[in-house]
């Protein structure tokens, strides 16, 4: 499958059209992440519009958006920028372009939801710094944010914690890019 092939197929599995984007950009504007992006939303729509799938599927945007929809809420053609990027990110992981640094916190967020029902900032952060090879990163921080009781030593568990865990492992078997792609088998759904 050519890129432009590929870029079709991303588009339309988003469900989004490039040509309704007049690059106004509105979307860039509300995006809280914007600053942190090599390629804004309106950047990413751009790429599309010219058939550049290596530029967007290369960039840090596609791992540094949060979904968040401000970008899509301030569209006044109502371009789901977020849906795009979520499937660039498919087929960026199915290209072996993933980032190291996306997939350890993704991981270690994960495991610590499953473990407690919700997030526990503390152990996040230091199983993110453990796993991504940099542990001391955030040791300087530790005394001023305990001391203002800005995060906590014991985490909090919730009443449902095995209930979420459950939740969190059914969708991740939805979430593998072969099965979002219909290149696998589904999933059955227990009905």
């Amino acid at each position: 499958m050519t890129d432009h092939e590929t870029l079709a197929r991303l588009m339309a599995d988003a469900d989004v059209r490039q040509y309704d984007c007049y690059q106004c950009g509105k979307c860039s504007g509300g995006c809280p992440m914007a600053d942190a992006m090599d390629l804004k939303p309106r950047g990413v729509m751009r790429c599309a519009q010219i058939g550049s799938l290596g530029r967007i599927l290369n960039s840090n945007t596609i791992w540094l958006c949060t979904g968040c929809g401000a970008c899509a809420d301030r569209c006044p053609h109502d371009v789901n920028v977020p849906a795009l990027i979520e499937e660039a990110r498919y087929e960026a992981a199915r290209r072996g372009l993933g980032r190291h640094d996306s997939e350890v916190l993704n991981k270690a967020f994960v495991a610590n939801i499953k473990a407690f029902g919700r997030n526990h900032e503390m152990l996040l952060a230091g199983l993110y710094n453990v796993l991504a090879l940099k542990p001391i990163q955030d040791m300087a921080s530790v005394p001023h944010m305990l001391k203002k009781n800005l995060i906590g030593i014991k985490p909090n568990r919730i009443g449902a914690t095995r209930e979420i865990a459950e939740l969190i492992e059914r969708a991740e078997k939805w979430d593998d890019p072969m099965v979002a792609t219909g290149r696998s088998q589904t999933p059955e759904v227990k009905k």
